[in-house]
C-alpha cells in the first residue's frame, strides 16, 4: 500500500505574544472531547543562572486545556502552573495516568538554575482538577503539582503503566525509567520519599535535542515502545526479564532506586523505514509513529509489520506527539506552530 494523504483540521492553535512550540498531547478520559497539549517556547539562547536571570522566562511550559476537540468547535485556553518555571520546565511530554492525574516532564538538565552541576530533574505528577491545576497557589504551596521525581534529566518522552507508574525516556543516561511516585503529597507540597525509580536499558537509546522521544505502552502485553530517535529506529522492551542491578546516583531520599539489567530489547522498526522518529501512540493493537524528519505518521501492528503511511504534506521539523482521540482519529502536536491538529482520512 503507498503513501495515504489526509486533511488536517486545526483543533488548537496558540494565540500568545511568544511563538509556542506543541510537542505533546492527550486526552482527559474523565472530560469528554477535552484535549492537553504540552507547549514550551523555543529556546531563546539566553542563560538562566543565578547572576544572569535573563533566560529564565523562556523556560516555563504551560498547557492548552482544549474543549471540543472532537467536535465542530474546539476552544482552548492555557493554564500556567504557580512554579512552572521548576515542574513543568521545556514540556515533552504528558501522559494521563488513572481518573483527574496526568504526569509531564521536560527538555532540561536541571530544574533550577542551569549553572550547577546536579542534573536534578524529572517528571512531576498533576491533578486535573480545574480547582487545582493552573490556579494561584497558597502562601504555603510550592505550585500546584502533587509529587515530582528528580533522575530524569533530559526526559523526552512519558507513558503510564498502572495506578502513579509511568516510563520515561532519560535523556542523559540514554535509558528507560520506571518511575513510581506512589502516593500523592498534599497540593504544592515537598514530601517525595515514597517514590522509586528504576532504570532499564541504559545506553542503548540516544536523544535528539529538540525533537521529542515518546514512549508508550501496551498494558496487554507488559511491553515499553519507545522512540529511539538518534538511532532511528523504534524499540520495544520487556522489562519482566531485567533483575536488579547495581546502584544508579540519585539527588533525594526515596524508597528505592536501583538499575534493572537484562530487559529484552526488539528492535520492532529497524533503521531505515524512519528518520527521526518522535510521537507514539498504541491503541487498539496499533502502534502509531511520527517521522520529525519526513512529516509521515506510521503504523504498525505490535510485531512491527508495517500497515499504513500518511503524508500530512506539513514543513520538515514540524511532528512531535500523537494521540488517538476518543472518535478514533488521530491528534498530532505541531513543533513549529505550537497548534494541535486532527487527522482525517479519505475513505479508501
Amino acid at each position: 500500500m503507498g503513501t495515504e494523504q489526509v486533511t488536517l483540521v486545526d483543533v488548537y492553535t496558540p494565540k500568545a505574544k511568544t511563538p509556542l512550540s506543541a510537542t505533546a498531547l492527550a486526552f482527559n478520559p474523565m472530560v469528554d472531547g477535552e484535549l492537553w497539549v504540552m507547549l514550551r517556547q523555543f529556546p531563546s539562547g539566553k542563560p538562566c543562572t543565578m547572576d544572569d536571570d535573563t533566560g529564565c522566562d523562556a523556560l516555563v511550559g504551560v498547557a492548552a486545556v482544549v474543549s471540543d476537540a472532537t467536535g465542530a468547535s474546539p476552544h482552548g485556553v492555557i493554564k500556567q502552573d504557580g512554579n512552572a518555571w521548576h515542574f513543568m520546565r521545556r514540556p515533552t511530554a504528558i501522559a494521563w495516568g488513572d481518573g483527574l492525574l496526568f504526569s509531564s516532564c521536560g527538555e532540561g538538565f536541571t530544574d533550577n538554575y542551569e549553572d550547577v552541576a546536579i542534573p536534578y530533574a524529572g517528571p512531576a505528577l498533576w491533578s486535573s482538577d480545574p480547582k487545582i491545576f493552573g490556579v494561584k497557589p497558597l502562601p504555603s504551596q510550592n505550585g500546584t503539582h502533587i509529587d515530582m521525581l528528580h533522575e530524569t534529566p533530559y526526559c523526552m518522552g512519558l507513558a503510564h503503566e498502572s495506578a502513579n507508574i509511568f516510563w520515561a525516556f532519560n535523556g542523559d543516561a540514554g535509558a528507560l525509567d520506571r518511575i513510581d511516585f506512589h502516593a500523592p503529597h498534599a497540593v504544592g507540597g515537598e514530601d517525595h520519599s515514597d517514590g522509586e525509580v528504576h532504570r532499564y536499558v541504559t545506553g542503548t537509546l540516544k536523544r535528539v535535542p529538540e525533537v521529542p522521544s515518546h514512549v508508550a505502552y501496551d498494558a496487554k502485553r507488559g511491553l515499553v515502545y519507545v522512540a529511539d530517535t538518534g538511532h532511528g529506529r523504534v524499540l520495544r522492551v520487556d522489562p519482566s526479564t531485567a533483575t536488579a542491578g547495581g546502584d544508579i546516583q540519585v539527588w533525594e531520599t526515596l524508597q528505592a532506586t536501583g538499575a534493572m539489567d537484562g530487559a529484552t530489547v526488539k528492535e520492532l522498526v529497524p533503521p531505515g523505514t524512519l528518520q527521526l522518529p518522535s510521537g507514539l501512540a498504541f491503541a487498539d493493537d496499533v502502534l502509531y509513529v511520527t517521522d520529525n524528519a519526513t512529516s509521515l505518521i506510521h503504523t504498525f501492528d505490535a510485531s512491527g509489520k508495517a500497515q499504513r503511511t500518511f503524508d500530512t504534506a506539513l514543513p520538515v521539523g514540524s511532528l512531535a506527539g500523537i494521540s488517538v482521540g476518543p472518535d478514533g482519529l488521530m491528534y498530532i502536536a505541531n513543533l513549529q506552530t505550537g497548534g494541535a491538529q486532527r487527522v482525517e482520512v479519505s475513505a479508501p
